[in-house]
Formats: C-alpha cells, sequence, structure tokens
C-alpha cells in the first residue's frame, strides 16, 4: 500500500510539473508577423521627400520575433523579406539576423549593420512594418540618401 502511495504521488507531481510546464511556455513563444510592403519613401540629397518617389515599391516581409526572456529588453528577431521594384523582384533578403536595439510602448526597433533600421509597430492594427536604409555616399551613386520601405501585418 505504500509503495502504491509512493508511486500516486510521484504520477501527481510528475502531472504538475508537466502542467506548469505547459502553462508557462504558452506565455514564451515568438511572435511572427508577416506583410506586404504596400510603398516606399525616398529621401532626396538636399533632404526633401521625392515626390513620385524614386520607384514603386511592392513586396512581402515576415518577421519572427523570439520569445521575450527579460521585460522591456527586446528579444533578437529574424527577417525574411522580398522587395519588388517596380513590379518586379528586386531584392530578396531570405533570412537576416537582426541585432535588438530598443522596445518602447509596444514599438520593436532592431538594426541590421550600420545603415539599417528595423522598426515594427504594434500599436497600429494591423502592425506597422518600417525598413529604413541611410546610405553613405554622399549621393553618387543614387539620387536619394535614405529610403524606407513601409508595410502592413495581414
Amino acid at each position: 500500500m505504500k509503495d502504491r502511495k509512493n508511486i500516486l504521488t510521484y504520477i501527481v507531481a510528475a502531472v504538475a510539473i508537466l502542467a506548469t510546464s505547459a502553462s508557462s511556455s504558452l506565455g514564451a513563444q515568438p511572435q511572427v508577423y508577416l506583410g506586404k510592403l504596400t510603398h516606399g519613401e525616398f529621401v532626396s540629397c538636399e533632404g526633401q521627400i521625392l515626390d513620385p518617389p524614386a520607384y514603386a515599391v511592392g513586396g512581402t516581409w515576415v518577421l519572427s520575433i523570439d520569445a521575450m526572456t527579460q521585460p522591456l529588453v527586446p528579444p533578437p528577431a529574424h527577417l525574411t523579406m522580398v522587395v519588388l521594384r517596380d513590379g518586379s523582384n528586386y531584392l530578396a533578403f531570405p533570412h537576416i539576423e537582426l541585432t535588438p536595439v530598443s522596445l518602447q510602448d509596444g514599438i520593436y526597433t532592431y538594426t541590421w549593420g550600420t545603415q539599417v533600421r528595423a522598426t515594427l509597430d504594434t500599436n497600429t492594427t494591423p502592425a506597422t512594418f518600417f525598413w529604413h536604409v541611410e546610405f553613405t555616399d554622399n549621393c553618387t551613386l543614387r539620387t536619394y540618401e535614405s529610403l524606407t520601405y513601409i508595410g502592413l501585418a495581414n
């Protein structure tokens, strides 16, 4: 009888541990946002927004944000993006590791290298994605000094 009681105690303890693990891991899932690029904004070498833009922007993006491990500290994120320029395949980023910068009031900010900043604003419905690039060639290769691709989550 004592052995049966010990076995039952172990079974109850194991079920409790599994239930606790399952409920705590539910909140630790990565967040995945996917959507379409809706347009681009280009800033000229003189600091003015180009109207019309340098080219039409379309495409898709998927942003996967790792599970939060510390409050108010953005976890690492991974981005896949396909950019269409004037309706044709222009750039493909199959898997970019983004470096976390900040998380403030539902706005996640990441960098990729020294020239690129990716931002996800989860306060808007749907969430809004920004891919901002600052060029350092002093406008010798293009007629604009920065660009921002903008997209909405599905």
